[in-house]
């Protein structure tokens, strides 16, 4: 082991977990036909990959989680030649043969099938593994190890657990009061007969004992499958929900805005169980409208819908709301290339050009109508690419002046850690040395902060030229370099980080595989 202390880290604790991607398979030489690589970043292997900081020590550890995915690729001796691509996933093509082979074993009740590997939320004392299913798999922080599924303390969002009904659109990202009290969403579907669906979406509130709790509902057009056409989306828009990643919350009210980025209930007519789900279930569709979905949480009432131009939302900034506006911040797009097309490891090794549009959507609180759509970045820059955005957490919800994102996320281009003031546009950024890629960055105040940004930000990354992870702290204020540190291990892309505190989600004893590093 090797011990690197760091002073400067003194005033910040926790353990700050990543999901990060264990196995992608073979990426030497590719084979699309016959797929022996994962080829999107969505769908790779999960492993858990951790710096824990405490009294200025940095500890690493890097860990394949015990699940069914990992039991199967061990298997075949971590081989995807051997393996081929053996599940269905998100966007990544599969091997229809190794898919049927192992059916039985992906339905097995016996152990987690795989680790969520999108999101973090924390549900009382425990670090949950999200994904955009109301399903989570808890997380020993300490040991970086699964424990089971979350286990609810409910009725199911009063959703029977019948193949009649079906979930789907759990954003990622969740809203969590400053008493630890967590709201998401969920679209429903329930079959009434075999071609025709109603659908609603759930807005609900989970408390710190993982009990769900329905605060409100909205309810989309039926689908009337008889209508759907070969080679043809679901005639109506109303019938159709927008994808949704992230929301927004103020005060009083739940923000949920749905991207022209469309479910189409007609894929259930031609569903192919062998191929991912995103292709076949949803698409992107200009000549619609986007809409945002106001709720307010004194009654739980959804009072607005309100269209906004066509396009994609990844992720939030912050929101809030005065006498006479609400304002929303959220990183748009004008397709959804972000994810089926810049996201896919073909283009990721290449020169993946996209554009990000930091926005503001204001909605006047008189008539509940739009007010505004703008950028929030000066006029004179030029466009950039913009991922993984957060602010102060304990802004959520308030008048906040600082964003915090990765500029080049994921693109072969030398990174950055920007931070924007959302007030005067004004832009400064910690710029990465070349071959170094930046992960999700995550702001932690300094005890007894009085300003916003009085604290730093902390980033894992890839340190391509040695292939090893890294670990930066910068101060937040100033956004220049206060310490760097160098994992012994490679640890790969991959999507969210959060940083929890250390006596958090720890049930049991020390299992190995830490290395001490500075």
């Amino acid at each position: 082991m090797a011990f690197w202390q760091v002073d400067c880290l003194n005033d910040i604790v926790g353990n700050f977990i990543r999901h990060a991607c264990g196995a992608f398979g073979e990426t030497d030489h590719m084979n699309k036909e016959l797929p022996n690589y994962i080829n999107h970043l969505f769908d790779c292997i999960t492993i858990g990959s951790k710096y824990k900081i405490d009294n200025g020590t940095v500890t690493f550890t890097n860990r394949w989680y015990d699940t069914v995915i990992n039991d199967i690729y061990n298997y075949y001796g971590r081989e995807m030649n051997r393996s081929s691509v053996f599940r269905t996933g998100t966007y990544s093509k599969s091997n229809p043969a190794m898919v049927d082979k192992w059916n039985a074993n992906m339905s097995s009740q016996n152990k987690v099938l795989e680790v969520p590997h999108v999101s973090w939320w924390q549900i009382g004392d425990k670090a949950v593994a999200m994904t955009e299913t109301p399903i989570g798999v808890v997380i020993d922080t300490d040991n970086m190890v699964q424990k089971g599924y979350v286990p609810y303390n409910d009725n199911n969002l009063n959703v029977p657990d019948t193949p009649q009904y079906m979930m789907t659109n759990n954003p990622a990202h969740e809203q969590t009061e400053p008493d630890g009290t967590l709201w998401s969403t969920i679209a429903v579907q329930k079959w009434e007969t075999p071609s025709y669906l109603k659908q609603w979406r759930v807005i609900y509130k989970v408390n710190l004992l993982g009990k769900r709790e329905v605060v409100g509902t909205y309810h989309y057009e039926d689908a009337d499958l008889s209508k759907c056409r070969p080679n043809l989306p679901y005639p109506n828009m109303d019938a159709r929900f927008g994808y949704v990643h992230s929301f927004a919350m103020t005060a009083n009210f739940v923000i949920l805005p749905e991207t022209a980025y469309m479910f189409d209930p007609c894929a259930y007519t031609h569903y192919d169980n062998h191929k991912p789900f995103f292709p076949q279930g949803y698409s992107y569709e200009p000549n619609a409208f986007s809409r945002v979905l106001l709720m307010r949480k004194s009654d739980g009432i959804v009072f607005a819908k309100i269209p906004i131009q066509p396009m994609f939302i990844t992720h939030q900034l912050g929101a809030y709301e005065d006498d006479t506006f609400i304002y929303m911040d959220m990183l748009t797009y004008n397709d959804s290339s972000v994810y089926d097309k810049h996201t896919y490891v073909d283009d990721m090794l290449s020169d993946n050009v996209y554009y990000t549009s930091v926005t503001r959507i204001t909605i006047n609180k008189s008539s509940f109508t739009l007010s505004s759509i703008r950028s929030l970045r000066a006029a004179n820059k030029p466009q950039e690419a913009f991922e993984m955005s957060n602010i102060n957490y304990a802004y959520y919800g308030k008048k906040y002046t600082y964003a915090y994102m990765v500029r080049n996320f994921v693109r072969y281009e030398q990174n950055a850690i920007t931070k924007l003031n959302v007030d005067t546009n004004e832009e400064t950024e910690y710029v990465l040395p070349e071959g170094m890629f930046a992960q999700e960055p995550q702001f932690v105040p300094r005890p007894n902060a009085v300003h916003e940004d009085d604290g730093v930000i902390i980033s894992q990354g890839i340190d391509a030229r040695k292939q090893k992870g890294f670990l930066v702290i910068i101060d937040a204020r100033t956004m220049t370099l206060i310490a760097h540190v160098t994992a012994p291990d490679l640890s790969m892309f991959g999507l969210h980080n959060r940083l929890f505190p250390l006596n958090m989600g720890k049930t049991n004893p020390d299992v190995g595989q830490h290395e001490i590093i500075g």
